[in-house]
């Protein structure tokens, strides 16, 4: 099985993925996906070479921390392009062939609970710049964790051909691994 855990940045994925693992019988794979290699013939090579690696390591289960969800994403946001569709539809498809269970996990909170870890990152990052270039860059994280919400649940609902779960908290790990195979 092969659980991609999904959400905006600082709401509490790798949290979310530490708990499931350890609630998880046997070793688990987990491989954590941020900035995509633009030398790469095809933008999703990196989840289908990821997903190699795993069948190659005879774990069971795999979680990826992001994944093509957060590709299409933040392909849209960050470099204002449509999220090459096609491309993780084709993908989806193949993943579909390999016979392997998939599930995505949304993890969503409000801005409230992300806007203080941002606010550190914020200070800690650009602690030379003056107080506006901090505030441009906290509005442009607040706006972009609104826009990631929304279109994750949009990519669930309309994009994606696997079960989803949506979370607005963190649940016990038992039960939500409970639900992941009820979804299955």
């Amino acid at each position: 099985m092969l659980i991609v855990v999904s959400g905006p940045d600082r709401v509490g994925k790798s949290t979310l993925i530490e708990n499931m693992c350890s609630q998880i019988e046997g070793e688990v794979f987990v491989q954590h996906h941020s900035e995509l290699p633009r030398n790469q013939e095809h933008i999703l090579d990196v989840y289908r070479e990821a997903f190699d690696t795993w069948d190659l390591s005879g774990c069971d289960h795999a979680i990826f921390d992001r994944a093509w969800p957060c590709t299409y994403i933040l392909e849209q946001l960050r470099n204002r392009n449509t999220g090459f569709l096609d491309e993780i539809v084709d993908f989806e498809m193949w993943l579909t062939r390999t016979g392997k269970n998939v599930v995505h996990v949304g993890q969503f909170r409000p801005w409230s609970w992300s806007a203080p870890k941002h606010l550190f990152e914020v200070d800690r990052d650009l602690s030379d710049k003056p107080q506006w270039a901090r505030r441009a860059e906290y509005l442009s994280r607040m706006q972009e964790h609104e826009q990631y919400s929304n279109l994750l649940v949009d990519f669930y609902d309309r994009i994606t051909m696997f079960p989803s779960i949506q979370l607005t908290d963190t649940p016990d790990a038992n039960e939500l691994l409970r639900k992941i195979m009820e979804v299955l």
